[in-house]
């Protein structure tokens, strides 16, 4: 694994140490071997990433147009079945149908005209309503479900209301004989088949399993920061679920909601999580996608960090880096650098540690040093070495500060490139990190912490 990058978080200290160089010595700065005092880090919010899916109703109608045209004649025999034996012909002419959505209700209006011919056993003959020269009847099927999301990542209907209204009477022209509670039948027994079709075609419509999934897996796959491979962003999705479904007119709405624990995390690519998908839940209305993230600097790896790019750039050299030794006291990063050769002493150092926004960098400001040493001319020798530390630190550092700009550009990048891709045939998704902020610093017992907010948003597709 590289570990000579210029953006690495080892460079900070090894900067500091070049600012010695040009510093006075300074009494009173705290030993970096001594107590930990900790800032305040409350528990990470969890990230949320609300991905809004939006169905179109015109699949169910295409569905609907096909187990019911737009008009249709019912033989003696289909007749009779519905109707009753005296039941000869029913014929209708129906309007395109009405489908809106109202909240998570989905209603259904189909207007539609009417004629039909009935048998008089006792009279013999037929007798019949809305022929020529009578204009047809009219009526109304209606139909109203409440949707909701089966355990199958599937639409479900409840609380389903039927009704057939028959705005004209249907009087047959011998005796003005009164059969419209017989064509009520028939369009009560319509819409009895007209729900069946529906409970089949809406579970049809959209089945959400596959993206969640995919979306799922994706999200266990960590992500290089770094062309080195030695930084590394581990989304750990812990739930998914799906907002209810609602709408308005003529499209339906929802969202897949994930929540992650996102890290940064330091050395070799994690090994990725390969948990199953979830039960699903129910998930809150919300959109966009807000992913904290908490970047861990641990001491003990910073330390060694710099040990190594010192050791390398000093290789040779009559002043060298045995050993370097990080801690954190508030918002103060204490840094001991253990010499030998030309200098056999110890560098203590302290400065405050801060984020620069302009720089999008991280910053040592108020820079303290005090030299401990068993030699007398040790003060004398750090200020002789001076230039050669310094002409090693700026090889190996972008002068003093770490541009964790660069890691947040890449981690914008890695997920855009992530919300732009088909998750599964007919299922795509879109969209985009469109910020990315620094919102604190702060000091565990063992490491900094470097609080970051990605936000932005993306949206799933369905054909």
């Amino acid at each position: 694994m590289n570990r000579n990058r210029l953006t690495h978080p080892g460079s900070l200290i090894i900067a500091a140490i070049a600012i010695v160089a040009a510093c006075s010595s300074s009494p009173g700065v705290p030993a970096a071997d001594g107590p930990t005092l900790v800032t305040p880090l409350t528990p990470a919010l969890p990230a949320v990433m609300a991905l809004p899916v939006t169905i179109s109703l015109s699949a169910v109608s295409s569905r609907l147009d096909l187990a019911f045209p737009l008009s249709d004649s019912l033989d003696r025999a289909r007749c009779s079945a519905l109707g009753g034996a005296v039941c000869h012909q029913y014929v209708y002419r129906r309007d395109p149908f009405q489908l809106a959505m109202t909240s998570d209700r989905l209603s259904l209006v189909a207007p539609l005209s009417y004629r039909g011919r009935v048998a008089l056993p006792v009279m013999g003959g037929l007798a019949s309503c809305g022929y020529a020269p009578e204009r047809m009847r009219r009526a109304e099927l209606r139909f109203a479900t409440s949707l909701y999301w089966r355990s199958d990542w599937r639409l479900g209907t409840r609380g389903t209301v039927l009704g057939a209204e028959l705005s004209d009477r249907c009087d047959v022209t011998l005796l003005n004989f009164d059969v419209t509670p017989l064509m009520r039948r028939i369009a009560d027994a319509q819409l009895l088949d007209m729900r069946r079709e529906l409970d089949s075609i809406i579970p049809a419509l959209v089945d959400l399993r596959p993206a969640a999934d995919s979306l799922w897996r994706l999200l266990q796959r960590p992500m290089a920061l770094d062309s080195a491979g030695s930084l590394w962003l581990a989304l750990e999705p812990d739930a998914v679920g799906l907002a209810p479904a609602t709408g308005i007119g003529g499209t339906i709405r929802t969202a897949v909601v994930l929540t992650a624990h996102p890290r940064v995390l330091l050395g070799d690519r994690p090994q990725p999580t390969t948990r199953p998908l979830p039960s699903l839940t129910v998930a809150p209305h919300s959109s966009g996608l807000r992913v904290p993230v908490d970047v861990v600097l641990p001491f003990d790896d910073l330390g060694q960090r710099a040990t190594e790019l010192l050791a390398v750039e000093n290789a040779g050299k009559d002043i060298r880096v045995r050993e370097v030794h990080v801690r954190g006291v508030a918002d103060t990063l204490l840094v001991r650098v253990e010499l030998e050769g030309r200098v056999d002493g110890t560098l203590n150092l302290a400065g405050r540690m801060r984020y620069d926004p302009a720089d999008r960098a991280l910053r040592l400001d108020d820079l303290r040093y005090t030299v401990e040493s068993t030699h007398l001319m040790t003060r004398l020798r750090v200020r002789l070495g001076a230039p050669l530390v310094r002409r090693a630190i700026d090889r190996a550092t972008s002068h003093g500060r770490l541009g964790v700009g660069a890691q947040l550009d890449t981690a914008r990048l890695q997920l855009n490139a992530q919300l732009n891709r088909q998750l599964a045939p007919g299922v795509s998704v879109g969209g985009g990190i469109s910020g990315v902020r620094v919102t604190g610093l702060h000091v565990t017992p063992n490491a900094f912490v470097v609080r970051v907010e990605l936000v932005g948003s993306a949206q799933l597709f369905v054909q």
